[in-house]
């Protein structure tokens, strides 16, 4: 708790400042390479980062470890060379400004409700593993931890705003780094050397397919990762914060090393830690209980505050996200003339209604992966046009709004209805197909009422 409470008092200072919904939600636009880098990994480097990804790689191998790391840091590269110079170039707040600005209103208000729930659904993800922790440590029930866990990230959020984030971002994502390596150093001991460890892994851990796959299911398990990170309102947020194009696109590159450099540690835990001999958990409960075999006592603290840092780090992201959306692509809308300080009590309160609509998420008892993935999945509908704005596809109003209509539709349907298989490409085969069809008939009609 004591830990928390500096990480609230360290966000509250860096974020008092805050006159505006820009310094607010962009942080004045004032960010360098290493803040966009730094606060770009502590964002996306979370709890099933650490948690999930060593428990799925120490019962499937480097199996386990495609959509965490590699999915993930293919994201955020895409991130750094096709969409960070352009967007910050355009001075955007939101990715739903800017498809405002490519394909009018419509096109905004739906990305908007797009993005807060694909946000609110990450943040969900992230309640559920800081009251798993609460819950484990104290002894309460999850419920009451969860009530706990909401009000405390919703406190260090509602003040700190975006300029809060990247400051306990970078402590945070220091801890991380510190911790994992701290453990990873214990598990080589405990192996005997790097060259023992390496050696006792059985060659069955090294495949990067799971038996029994489908190539369906193989390409969604890397596709529903990359989309959903390169058009994140969450990840992007650090590059529109940037202090220009080119800081924008430097620290997204740095972001993506970093990312994936330290994702390899938890890759590490699942294929070495099994061979130790020691009496470890399953899934989620796999990595607590190599350390806890591994740490002494006062370093499993140090490892829960890592834990709870990779926690603090993505939910505050995330409800700044749906702040950002419900201000700028609904109040500002509504209210035109509202002031800068009108803005950001209007995203403060977004902040408020965003955690609880989370914490009631995290209720529904959905597991942590697939919380995760199915945030990236939502945002992905997002995609088709935001791609094709950017590339400067020539097409109207109508083709950005029904592509985005058409797979909330097919992803509604054929994933969360009837649970068929591929349904995430299908939606993405079904928003490229509808934007080009409508796009075409667009051209048409103006050459038609140009003749």
């Amino acid at each position: 708790m004591a830990y928390v409470a500096a990480q609230i008092a360290l966000a509250l200072w860096a974020g008092r400042g805050a006159k505006s919904d820009a310094d607010y939600l962009v942080a004045g636009r004032s960010l360098g390479p290493f803040a966009v880098g730094m606060s770009l990994f502590a964002t996306w480097f979370a709890s099933e980062s650490l948690i999930a990804t060593s428990g799925e790689v120490a019962r499937e191998g480097l199996a386990g470890a495609r959509a965490e790391p590699f999915a993930y840091a293919i994201g955020i590269l895409a991130i750094a060379l096709f969409f960070a110079h352009r967007l910050r170039s355009g001075g955007f707040i939101t990715i739903a400004d800017f498809l405002r600005d490519r394909f009018g209103g419509h096109a905004e208000r739906l990305a908007a409700g797009v993005i807060a729930l694909s946000a609110t659904t990450w943040s969900a993800a992230q309640l559920f593993a800081f009251a798993t922790i609460i819950a484990g440590a104290s002894g309460l029930d999850f419920t009451t931890s969860l009530i706990g866990a909401t009000l405390l990230v919703m406190t260090y959020t509602l003040f700190g705003g975006l300029a809060g984030d990247v400051v306990t971002d970078v402590v945070q994502g220091a801890i991380i780094i510190a911790a994992i390596l701290i453990l990873f150093a214990l598990m080589v001991d405990a192996s005997g050397g790097l060259a023992a460890m390496w050696a006792a892994a059985p060659r069955t851990v090294w495949s990067f397919t799971a038996p029994g796959e489908t190539w369906v299911e193989r390409l969604e398990l890397w596709l529903i990762p990359i989309a959903g990170t390169m058009v994140s309102q969450e990840a992007l947020a650090r590059t529109l914060a940037a202090r220009s194009p080119e800081v924008a696109r430097r620290g997204a590159l740095l972001g993506a090393a970093i990312y994936l450099t330290v994702g390899l540690v938890p890759v590490s835990f699942g294929l070495f830690g099994p061979q130790l001999g020691l009496p470890l958990g399953a899934g989620e409960a796999y990595l607590p209980s190599l350390a806890a075999a591994l740490f002494p006592g006062w370093l499993m603290i140090v490892f829960t505050g890592a834990l709870v840092s990779a926690i603090l780090s993505s939910v505050d992201s995330a409800l700044l996200a749906v702040s950002a959306v419900v201000t700028e692509s609904g109040y500002k809308r509504l209210n035109p003339n509202a002031s800068p300080l009108q803005l950001l009590r209007a995203a403060r309160a977004a902040t408020v209604g965003a955690a609880a609509l989370a914490a009631w998420l995290a209720l529904q008892g959905e597991s942590l992966r697939n919380l995760v993935l199915d945030a990236g999945a939502i945002a992905a509908v997002l995609a088709v046009p935001i791609v094709a704005g950017l590339a400067g596809w020539r097409a109207g109003p109508r083709a950005a709004t029904g592509a985005i209509l058409v797979q909330i539709a097919v992803l509604g349907v054929l994933d969360y209805g009837l649970g068929v298989p591929g349904a995430f490409l299908w939606m993405l085969a079904s928003g490229i197909a509808t934007f080009a069809v409508l796009a075409a008939r667009e051209r048409r009609a103006r050459v038609t009422s140009g003749a």
